[in-house]
């Protein structure tokens, strides 16, 4: 592993988990977030930080071996949940510097951190069954 989230985030189980805050600045230099969330889980919010790559958390394993060796890489997906399985999979692959982003967008946007809000993809339904982004709602309405 990787010295360089020394003194910052929390390690549990051989594993960095940083807060939003801790993240950001590393996020503004050289670190790549990967956002592992599918279309779905964005609920149209996406992270606004220079380096970003996006590969959906249930993607083949191959995918997740194409991100970079040689740059620090902060997973985030809804929660963290997620992010916690693929770091331990690219730490067991020979990927040195990994972090997770500790309780994913849901604490970024609490924080206040950086992020875009797209109010016509945000998920709309009285149960998660019906669940659809707004703006096909709003389309099917006036159909």
């Amino acid at each position: 592993m990787s010295d360089y989230f020394a003194g910052h985030g929390l390690l549990i189980e051989g594993m960095i988990f940083l807060s939003p805050r801790e993240a950001l600045p590393f996020l503004e230099n050289d670190a790549v977030l990967v956002d592992l969330r599918d279309e779905f889980e964005t609920n149209g919010r996406t992270f606004t930080v220079p380096h970003i790559m996006h590969i959906a958390h249930q993607q083949p394993d191959a995918e997740f071996l194409t991100l970079p060796k040689d740059r620090p890489l902060i997973l985030a997906d809804c929660v963290g949940q997620e992010s916690k399985l693929r770091a331990r999979f690219l730490l067991a692959n020979g990927y040195e510097t990994v972090a997770v982003l500790n309780g994913g967008m849901i604490d970024w946007e609490r924080d206040g951190m950086p992020a875009a809000i797209n109010r016509d993809e945000e998920l709309v339904g009285s149960c998660i069954c019906q669940m659809r982004p707004r703006r096909k709602s709003v389309k099917n309405q006036l159909q």
